[in-house]
């Protein structure tokens, strides 16, 4: 466990994916949002270390690495049967994994229903920096298609 406090605009390297990012917000509970580029991912403290600067020869022989090491993510989620909180916990992790590989357009399936999963989704892709814009697919309004 790292023991640190961070706190943001904080230089760090992210341990499981040994890349090094900015902190963009703290979460509370251990939690930081942190930025990769234009990308942002959910991180607990454990999994950060404050950012040590390289050495001149080594980063300039060592090519940027890429996420691609890391398995595709599916292009649609379905929270379907799931209530609000399982549906943002089951988001937060998938657009954490989707954020992070080269996928530009997904699409979040969250049915009709009575609405609420669909309001609680669209409010919570408003909190992520790397989501362009979102809308209800024109053919089925059960879906909400996301463009990164």
């Amino acid at each position: 466990m790292s023991g640190h406090v961070f706190k943001e605009g904080d230089g760090v390297h992210i341990i499981s994916l040994k890349k090094d990012g900015v902190v963009h917000a703290t979460l509370g509970g251990d939690k930081y949002r942190v930025a990769i580029g234009s990308l942002a991912i959910t991180c607990a403290a454990r999994d950060l270390t404050p950012k040590v600067a390289p050495r001149a020869s080594a980063a300039a022989t060592t090519p940027p690495s890429r996420a691609s090491n890391y398995p595709r993510p599916r292009q649609s989620l379905d929270l379907h049967g799931l209530t609000v909180d399982e549906a943002i916990r089951k988001l937060d992790a998938w657009l954490d994994s989707v954020i992070l590989s080269d996928l530009t357009h997904v699409k979040v399936v969250h049915g009709l229903g009575t609405g609420r999963v669909q309001r609680a989704v669209h409010e919570r892709l408003q909190s992520f920096t790397a989501v362009r814009r979102f809308a209800l697919n024109q053919w089925n309004a059960g879906e909400t298609d996301v463009y990164l």
